[in-house]
């Protein structure tokens, strides 16, 4: 029997996410840090009785779209082709969550709000997913687990990257800084001293995640002791930068951080955006930079000795022509 319908609009936000040590190298098995930034997607969710079957999905990033017929049938209403590869995992977090409280049959509409640039590395599918999982599931019940809404974004985010750790839904569901193990798929929260100023900085190259991961494989496979020591490097920097993080050396933190970019260029996922970005990330004074994410463009984050020498590092980095943001650490995670 159907469950009876909580609320007809509800609305959840959820944080992008930003890689601080171990990307590519997680994938083997290395650790990785994540933190969740404060930057946002907010999800505004309304059932609609009028069109029992309808799902609507608009966002702000220039795609909407709608289903019916249990998927069966698709209408771009904005963003032509691209729409149903963008709006497919939104939708299948949508319909998880109907099945699931076995209301099928019910209309929905889902509006989605985004403060990340989408492509280059920040979470932005995962924050999506986590938070239209939780403003459609508030429909149907009161605050509803966390741990559930994760493993349902979970879920919908294998659409886009069909190998996900799942560490990107997770960080953004829970917040926090965090060490990520990937053979035991666990988590560790890290305790900060003071806080992070952080600096991301776009090249405004979007990139593909699954064909940087697939060229990691290439150079792997072809390289195999290289890439065993690379990887054992990229764990020791990781291990090294928890108890950096912990214990407030963050002077200590920067020089890790571009020792992990050093690493990340011999992979070949480096770009000489990236490259320039950190140059005029280091003459304006931060700690240290790397790229954040699957790279081959993307974004770089950078970090800084206070907040003041964030928004100094930020002005140059668009003085040079570069989108860029200052960000902090998101402790709060989904909110809804």
């Amino acid at each position: 029997m159907p469950l009876s319908i909580h609320m007809s609009h509800c609305k959840a936000s959820a944080p992008a996410k930003v890689i601080l040590f171990g990307e590519h190298f997680v994938v083997y098995g290395s650790p990785a840090i994540l933190a969740a930034i404060n930057k946002h997607i907010s999800v505004d969710a309304r059932t609609t009785i009028h069109d029992e079957d309808k799902i609507v999905i608009r966002s702000d990033i220039g795609v909407a779209g709608e289903y019916w017929h249990n998927g069966e049938f698709f209408n771009a209403l904005e963003g032509g082709k691209k729409a149903k590869a963008v709006l497919d995992p939104l939708y299948r977090a949508i319909r998880q969550v109907l099945s699931k409280r076995n209301n099928k049959n019910i209309g929905i509409e889902v509006d989605i709000s985004s403060k990340v640039p989408p492509g280059i590395g920040l979470g932005s599918s995962a924050a999506s997913c986590v938070a239209t999982v939780a403003a459609v599931y508030s429909l149907f019940q009161k605050n509803p687990s966390r741990q559930k809404v994760c493993e349902f974004a979970i879920e919908s985010e294998r659409l886009i990257h069909k190998r996900t750790s799942g560490a990107d839904c997770y960080v953004s569901t829970f917040g926090g800084l965090m060490q990520y193990y990937s053979k035991s798929r666990r988590f560790k929260n890290i305790e900060t001293k003071g806080s992070l100023s952080l600096v991301v900085a776009n090249t405004g190259i979007k990139h593909s995640t699954s064909d940087l991961v697939a060229g990691v494989k290439r150079f792997k496979d072809t390289n195999k002791i290289l890439f065993e020591s690379l990887a054992k490097q990229a764990s020791d920097i990781c291990l090294q930068a928890c108890t950096a993080i912990e214990s407030g050396k963050y002077d200590k933190v920067g020089e890790l951080m571009n020792e992990n970019q050093i690493l990340l260029q011999q992979i070949g996922i480096s770009h000489h955006k990236v490259h320039d970005i950190i140059e005029i990330c280091s003459k304006a004074g931060a700690m240290g930079a790397k790229i954040t994410g699957a790279g081959g463009g993307g974004a770089v984050i950078a970090l800084a000795a206070s907040k003041q020498e964030s928004t100094k590092i930020a002005s140059h980095v668009k003085a040079a022509g570069y989108q860029s943001f200052e960000v902090k650490i998101d402790y709060d995670g989904l909110s809804f």
